[in-house]
């Protein structure tokens, strides 16, 4: 009988999965991208469909489907295991140890209560004003549905009372943002009380929290109110709708972000659907990189007023800086998407959406257009608003672009206006910086050039003998290389080699002979085999290329055991060591000779 995880290896394909996120190129029998753990510019990430594995060999990560989604997502296996289980289909048993974390005991909870809160909505007496709030909104069933939106009752403790009847304890629904400690005395008390609530889902359709909404005209509360920050449940983190809208991104290649709940709901319900809402946030770091598993392009709809001051939000500087492409679109009299889609047409809102403005253009003509050009102060100004938010454009042929319009527009060298871009370039916002940050980790250079050999010389088995003949293992950097080179010469001095078994039959009676460990890192180096600095070379230029890594390894080592020798001559000249001094002058003059003929 199949275990879980063998069942959801059975049914999701592994380069179908890390499609969702990376976009693959095939390379012969393989796939490969740019690594989204590390920054690179030449793809050394590569997927194998036949083993059904993932290495990068810029940051050496790898695994299957389980580690690529502990890795992309940030989770533990258990939570890795659910969310697969979830897209196979497999139905995991609730006393798995495996299955169960408190992560997944507050997934559960927050998809019971979104239940819970739904049917209360649709049935109960208490939930009238929320029905009648909803139809004057012009919100359907089916969209009602789809949503799962709901509501709590004005009540104390009815969410807590009904979660802990099905098994839930107090400490963990406080820990899912769903109740709030009494300040005298002890207990808890419903976070959330009469009032529409909206379920936020992260990108897998998971509930992971909730925006709440009173409907009291005079309620002295916030109109709007979130779960707070918990262990699933980060707004920086999360899109509202996105799950919904994510497959429509991907095919129109555009998001359109906008502000409410019900703007994303309402375009959704008439048929645009690529729309998804940031939970009341700033646009993040995170959010960013969300946006651009499925799109670059975002289309950006807020109120006219905040629109003309986007450039110098915390939110736009991130998306500009994450190299995300984003367009401003423009609706009349201060409407939102809700409104302005009810009062005109779902065609028109789709129209507005095509003719968005890039976000340069809408600075250009709200703040060049129609000014006094005549006026050094009105130059002046001109220039201290937006030569700030040419400098935080990534890519810097647009960037120049826009370092040129700016001045013929106001008649002053581009040369000076770069001289202050540089300056302002140099000043990012620390916390820009921050949300941006990506982990910049890799192998060493001679680790990779150590790995690219080996995997040459599975591409080309021709190369064996004289790698095996010039080069020792303790040359290679880094241990599972020398490990496995190790291995290699053992095998290869009990083997009897022929020109006419291909590359194939190498690997197959290779894997054969050595450990499971090394058997599995050299799954990994054969798909080195199909990355660009190895893929593209033709046996002759692969010769030339084991010359040079060998020349360049053995250099390397050379010069590390120069470095040790002097180490080893200050001690025995600290120690007195005549003899030792003697005999360690020696190697050094030996070992410099070779280095000169290595140069």
């Amino acid at each position: 009988m199949l275990t879980p995880t063998d069942e959801i290896k059975s049914k999701i394909d592994i380069v179908d999965l890390v499609q969702e996120y990376v976009k693959l190129q095939q390379v012969g029998t393989n796939w490969k991208a740019r690594c989204p753990f590390h920054t690179e510019k030449t793809p050394s990430f590569l997927v194998s469909r036949d083993k059904q594995i993932w290495h990068c060999f810029g940051c050496a990560e790898g695994g299957d489907i389980f580690t690529f989604i502990q890795k992309i997502e940030g989770v533990e296996f258990p939570e890795a295991l659910r969310l697969l289980a979830q897209k196979a289909g497999v139905i995991l048993q609730k006393q798995d140890p495996a299955v169960i974390s408190q992560r997944t005991r507050l997934l559960d909870i927050n998809s019971l209560v979104a239940k819970y809160y739904h049917k209360v909505l649709l049935d109960s007496p208490v939930a009238a004003s929320a029905r009648q709030y909803l139809a004057k909104r012009q919100v359907d069933q089916l969209t009602i549905d789809q949503w799962q939106l709901g509501f709590a009752p004005d009540s104390w403790d009815d969410t807590a009372k009904f979660l802990q009847k099905r098994g839930f304890i107090e400490p963990e629904i406080f820990l899912a943002g769903l109740t709030v400690k009494k300040e005298r005395g002890a207990g808890f008390y419903d976070r959330f009380r009469n009032r529409l609530m909206f379920p936020i889902s992260d990108h897998h359709s998971q509930v992971v929290g909730f925006s709440a909404r009173t409907l009291e005209p005079e309620a002295k509360e916030a109109k709007y109110i979130n779960t707070p920050q918990t262990m699933i449940f980060n707004k920086g983190q999360l899109l509202f709708g996105l799950d919904k809208a994510k497959q429509e991104i991907k095919k129109q290649q555009l998001v359109v972000l906008v502000e409410g709940n019900m703007d994303v709901i309402t375009s959704h319900q008439f048929g645009v659907t690529n729309v998804v809402a940031s939970c009341g946030t700033a646009l993040t770091g995170d959010q960013v990189k969300l946006l651009k598993r499925y799109s670059e392009n975002v289309a950006l709809s807020f109120d006219p007023d905040q629109a003309g001051q986007l450039a110098s939000e915390r939110g736009i500087d991130v998306a500009l800086q994450g190299g995300l492409n984003v367009r401003v679109i423009q609706l009349p009299n201060g409407l939102d998407p809700d409104n302005f889609i009810k009062d005109n047409s779902v065609d028109l809102w789709q129209r507005k959406i095509k003719t968005a403005q890039p976000i340069m253009e809408y600075y250009f003509s709200r703040i060049v257009n129609g000014a006094d050009l005549t006026s050094p102060e009105v130059k002046k100004g001109i220039v201290k608003k937006i030569l700030p938010i040419i400098a935080k454009l990534v890519d810097k042929v647009e960037q120049t672009h826009w370092l040129q319009q700016l001045a013929e527009a106001v008649k002053v060298s581009e040369n000076i206006l770069r001289e202050t871009l540089v300056k302002l370039a140099s000043r990012v916002p620390s916390v820009v910086k921050k949300e941006l940050a990506i982990e910049k980790k890799g192998l060493s250079r001679f680790q990779k050039q150590s790995e690219q050999l080996l995997a040459i010389i599975l591409k080309y088995p021709d190369n064996l003998a004289y790698v095996v003949e010039n080069l020792v293992p303790e040359a290679l950097v880094g241990a599972k290389p020398r490990q496995f080179y190790t291995e290699l010469i053992v095998w290869y001095n009990k083997t009897t080699l022929s020109s006419s078994q291909d590359r194939d039959f190498y690997i197959q009676s290779l894997q054969q002979s050595i450990s499971q460990e090394l058997a599995e890192y050299l799954n990994q180096l054969t798909l080195l085999i199909d990355s660009e600095s190895v893929e593209e070379l033709s046996l002759e230029k692969a010769k030339e290329e084991v010359m040079t890594i060998i020349k360049n390894l053995k250099r390397e080592y050379t010069l590390n055991q120069l470095r040790l020798i002097e180490g080893q001559i200050k001690e025995s000249e600290t120690a007195g060591d005549q003899e030792s001094i003697k005999r360690l002058l020696e190697k050094f003059s030996e070992l410099t000779d070779q280095l000169y003929h290595l140069s």
